[in-house]
């Protein structure tokens, strides 16, 4: 794919995705994922974004390692996780190719449009605790959608995101345990014989994308209301899973 039209259109993805997290806090890997798979395969994508991650998550660990939740990240999150992700690769035995494109798709369409319904209407009820058992399944059902999609966030955002952490302690303590379980994905990658010589290089094609999407996103913070920016793309986003379940259902007919 190196030096390629579509690898171009990939790393204007990644510029992107970065440029949202930055100004905004939302996933990259979410919107890395589910706009480059429009352009490449699903897998191909998670196996090129996956080692990106580890610049961002690494500066921010390292730099505020001292906010590191690590009760929390050992005790609770890491294990749930873990274990989540192990039932993620035995389901990738079983499950492939257009099911697993689809049923991303409608994952981003539904968990946009709550966003987008939480954004534009809902004033009450945000910060409300969910029971032990509800946040325990859905950091377990976290590890499953990262295994499969190295998207967990927004699943673990809702599991964890109401326990009255501070904003540095929260993006601390999931900076680290994103690169713990990502160290995991590259691991299984590595075994799997998927980073080849072509796929390596396109890893470090891409290595610039992280710092210009950081650049660009801290100018689109300063410039641009950050809410009007948030419903632009939670409706990119709808878009693009929409796109998705209409072109692996299509598949699957």
């Amino acid at each position: 794919m190196t030096i390629e039209l579509v690898f171009l259109l990939f790393a204007l993805v990644v510029v992107a995705a970065y440029t949202v997290q930055t100004a905004t806090g939302f996933g990259a890997m979410l919107v890395c994922v589910t706009f480059g798979a429009q352009l490449i395969g699903l897998e191909e994508v998670i196996r090129l974004v996956v080692p990106l991650s580890f610049l961002q998550t690494g500066y921010i660990a390292i730099r505020d390692r001292d906010s590191i939740d690590w009760g929390l990240l050992l005790k609770r999150v890491l294990p749930l996780m873990s274990l989540g992700m192990g039932f993620a690769f035995f389901l990738l035995t079983k499950v492939g190719g257009p099911w697993l494109g689809l049923a991303f798709g409608i994952m981003v369409l539904l968990l946009s449009s709550r966003d987008l319904y939480h954004l534009r209407f809902a004033t009450e009820g945000l910060d409300k605790p969910i029971s032990k058992a509800a946040s325990s399944a859905a950091v377990f059902g976290a590890g499953v959608v990262h295994g499969i999609y190295a998207s967990g966030g927004p699943m673990l955002v809702y599991a964890i995101g109401r326990e009255g952490l501070t904003k540095k302690v929260f993006r601390s303590t999931l900076s680290m345990l994103w690169i713990l379980l990502n160290v995991i994905l590259v691991t299984r990658f590595v075994l799997a014989g998927d980073y080849d010589q072509e796929v390596a290089l396109d890893v470090l094609l891409l290595i610039p994308t992280v710092p210009i999407g950081i650049v660009l996103g801290e100018w689109v913070h300063h410039k641009v209301d950050e809410r009007t920016f948030k419903v632009a793309v939670l409706v990119l986003l709808m878009a693009a899973a929409i796109s998705l379940i209409v072109r692996y259902s299509a598949q699957l007919l």
